[in-house]
């Protein structure tokens, strides 16, 4: 069993980290298979490796675990993107856009924003974890939720619960997360 320190995933993690923050996509010792991978692939690692697994080994707990994963990813992200947004909503959510558009996590399109109510849904369209997932019985992007919620919390710097409201792989066209200001 390979023995991995905090401090190592740290340093893997600011070093990935660095690289989205200056734009530099292109991955050392990657010359013949580029810096993508087979969204079958991804999906292997995050339903398999991260999901089933956990399920295995935490047993119900496992969404709320898979969930805090991609709220700590989202959350990184925020921070990345916030500072370039002078705490503009509408500059913030496009440069996030962007920014998931080019990872390939998925579309993210506002879908609703009531910030009265402190309310946000926001829909992933093309979700890199449930696309072409069918006939499951209840919504499985989890990690997509957190990430979406860390990302909304970065912004407004207030604790969020995200709650997926539909999800493609329930054959819904899109995932929706809504997204409640704590």
């Amino acid at each position: 069993m390979l023995n991995v320190s905090k401090t190592d995933y740290q340093l893997a993690r600011q070093q990935i980290l660095e690289g989205i923050i200056s734009n530099e996509f292109g991955i050392e010792n990657r010359d013949n298979l580029g810096p993508m991978i087979p969204i079958r692939l991804f999906q292997v690692l995050r339903m398999v490796a991260l999901g089933s697994n956990m399920e295995d080994i935490l047993g119900q707990g496992a969404p709320s675990m898979v969930y805090h994963s991609g709220q700590s990813l989202g959350t990184a992200l925020g921070q990345i993107v916030a500072p370039t947004a002078d705490k503009n909503l509408d500059t913030y959510v496009g440069k996030i856009e962007h920014l998931c558009r080019h990872l390939s996590i998925g579309l993210v399109v506002p879908d609703k924003v009531d910030l009265k109510a402190g309310i946000l849904e926001l829909r992933v369209d093309e979700c890199v974890s449930c696309a072409g997932i069918h006939h499951v019985s209840s919504p499985i992007c989890h990690f997509e939720a957190g990430m979406v919620g860390g990302i909304v919390k970065a912004f407004f710097n207030r604790n969020v619960k995200a709650t997926e409201t539909k999800c493609n792989a329930l054959g819904d066209k899109t995932c929706l997360i809504r997204v409640d200001l704590l």
